[in-house]
């Protein structure tokens, strides 16, 4: 009997082992996939973040993670809106929506697809305003006011205003540059000067040498900057380093007075001849150059359209009735203002 008990005990406690080591085992269900403590945070955003992990963080408000670069190319309409009833105009640009907004004596006006042109702002005191560019985000309007510098509107403002930003100088031509800079022509001194729009409004020159009458400016395709030279007829390539001029070449010659400049999907150059009312055309490299408009009226700036505009045509401020010229082929460039 006392055999058969130690027999027995000796049986039980091996059966236990046995269950023990079971239970253990390295091959159950816990190693066969992700702990379900998991499954919530490995595919999602966690909920800590506000989904800052893939847009941008709720404390940021949207500013501190999107740079000053163009968002992609512009969507193209078809739409051709009346623009008979816009004259007087020296500056003009078109938003990437499609809205179209142009400068007049003292005033800024714009003309909102499936509206009709309205003055948007007035500027206190302006007599005289020419050049207008738009921040990448098309949140910002600059303007160019001669004697006076250059205001910017917040277009996202409920009741938009013009605030001196640059002071004095003539500015004329503006843009944005691709490092999200200000660039303008100073007209009266034969200077091209570069703004931080994040700065105090200090300008800062760039050219290494004056241009007769800078005009018209924007930026090539490959980066480069395009500056008309209104009194010589001559369209300025300026290398840049840093935002300032490091070379120089001549575009193009003889523009008669060229004002505005835009340059296509292909890199070909519009230059608008403000004395013989033309808008003409050259290749990349300056040359076939070509009429494609006469008769408009000390034409000046000229934008191609966008958003629910069609890409292929061409506005142009005059001083007469505002101008399209309806290209037909070949879509505006993918530039920092559309």
């Amino acid at each position: 009997m006392a055999l058969f008990a130690a027999m027995r005990t000796i049986t039980l406690f091996a059966s236990a082992l046995l269950f023990i080591a079971a239970c253990s085992d390295d091959t159950g269900p816990t190693d066969t996939g992700t702990p379900p403590s998991d499954t919530s945070t490995d595919t999602t955003t966690p909920p800590t973040d506000g989904g800052g992990d893939t847009t941008t963080p709720p404390t940021d408000g949207g500013g501190d993670t999107a740079p000053p670069t163009d968002t992609g190319a512009p969507t193209c309409g078809d739409g051709r809106p009346d623009v008979s009833g816009i004259t007087g105009t020296e500056g003009l640009i078109v938003a990437r929506d499609g809205t179209i907004y142009y400068t007049q004596s003292g005033v800024v006006g714009r003309l909102v697809p499936g509206g009709t042109p309205e003055t948007f702002v007035t500027i206190a005191g302006a007599g005289t305003v020419w050049g207008l560019a738009l921040d990448a985000a098309n949140e910002t309007l600059y303007v160019g006011v001669p004697g006076t510098g250059i205001y910017r509107i917040d277009l996202t403002a409920g009741s938009p205003s013009a605030e001196l930003f640059v002071t004095g100088g003539s500015a004329n031509g503006l843009t944005i540059g691709p490092d999200g800079f200000l660039y303008y022509s100073n007209f009266s001194d034969g200077e091209v000067n570069r703004v931080d729009p994040a700065g105090t409004g200090t300008p800062v020159a760039v050219l290494a040498s004056p241009i007769s009458q800078p005009n018209g400016v924007a930026f090539d395709n490959d980066g480069t900057l395009l500056v008309c030279s209104y009194g010589t007829g001559i369209l300025h390539r300026l290398t840049l380093t840093d935002g300032v001029e490091t070379g120089r070449a001549e575009a193009a010659s003889g523009l008669g007075n060229p004002d505005g400049i835009a340059v296509d999907a292909d890199g070909r150059l519009y230059v608008t001849d403000n004395g013989t009312g033309r808008l003409l055309r050259t290749e990349a490299d300056g040359s076939g150059m070509m009429m494609l408009a006469t008769g408009i009226p000390a034409a000046a700036s000229l934008d191609f359209g966008s958003g629910a505009l069609s890409c292929s045509d061409i506005y142009i401020a005059s001083s007469a009735t505002m101008a399209r010229y309806e290209m037909g082929t070949a879509n505006g460039a993918d530039v920092p203002w559309h």
